[in-house]
């Protein structure tokens, strides 16, 4: 229903809005899952070293993750994760198994939700402007305005929490971060994201991320529709409690 109010919308906005630009939204309505990426010596984002200042260094090698070149016995790491603490926008986006997530499209956002902790944001596509400040956040899974290029999806995201990683692998942010996103499905009808950060606390200048790419997944498979995965501290209690805590060296 919601599609068809948004092709009925476009229409009658006037004899020049072209197919494609009908074609393109919807195309990204679908369940998508991890399909391939690039990892590099330092990300899960990028192939490259990261640009790190001084104090961004220090953050990255103050985290110690549980996966990745730096990884250690989870019981030795300091993942907020190991707490329960939700994962945030773009390590759900990045995790390395796979956990779909659906966008739905409408004539004024996008909304995507998230199989892992289900969890979901809003992009705002109405034309409003990115706010400055968050007066409510920061948020976990921030703050979003999107604007369509042709067949990809631009979108601004601020707002995040800085205590959460943006991956599994401890790539540090701040709460004063900026990021752009660029979303397309190609002509394999394959959807990637190439991830723009922004923020002169930790990066000496801004990076983009190699593509990390999303298959559509068939509606009649277990991985068709978004379903519960949620990381309930009462379970994490209980697996820190059983196999976390053990692994921890006795003097």
């Amino acid at each position: 229903m919601l599609a068809k109010k948004f092709v009925i919308r476009l229409l009658l906005a006037g004899p020049f809005i072209s197919l494609l630009a009908i074609a393109q939204p919807l195309k990204l309505a679908a369940v998508w899952g991890l399909d391939s990426r690039f990892t590099g010596p330092e990300s899960q984002w990028s192939s490259k070293p990261l640009p790190f200042t001084a104090a961004g260094r220090e953050m990255f090698d103050y985290n110690i993750p549980g996966k990745g070149p730096r990884s250690q016995m989870p019981a030795l790491g300091n993942d907020p994760m190991g707490t329960a603490n939700p994962p945030g926008l773009y390590r759900t986006i990045s995790y390395d198994l796979l956990r779909p997530w659906e966008f739905y499209v409408m004539d004024d956002r996008v909304v995507q939700t998230f199989e892992w902790g289900k969890h979901w944001r809003t992009i705002w596509t109405d034309g409003r402007p990115l706010p400055n400040d968050n007066v409510a956040g920061p948020f976990w899974y921030g703050y979003s305005v999107g604007r369509w290029e042709g067949s990809t999806l631009v979108v601004q995201t601020n707002g995040l929490d800085g205590r959460q990683w943006l991956d599994m692998w401890g790539t540090p942010i701040s709460d004063f971060a900026r990021f752009e996103e660029r979303w397309t499905v190609d002509a394999d009808d394959k959807l990637s994201i190439v991830l723009t950060v922004t923020d002169p606390d930790l990066y000496t200048e801004s990076w983009t991320s190699d593509p990390i790419r999303f298959a559509r997944q068939d509606p009649v498979t277990p991985n068709g529709e978004v379903s519960e995965q949620i990381f309930a501290p009462i379970d994490e209690e209980v697996f820190n409690r059983r196999v976390r805590d053990l692994l921890i060296p006795k003097d």
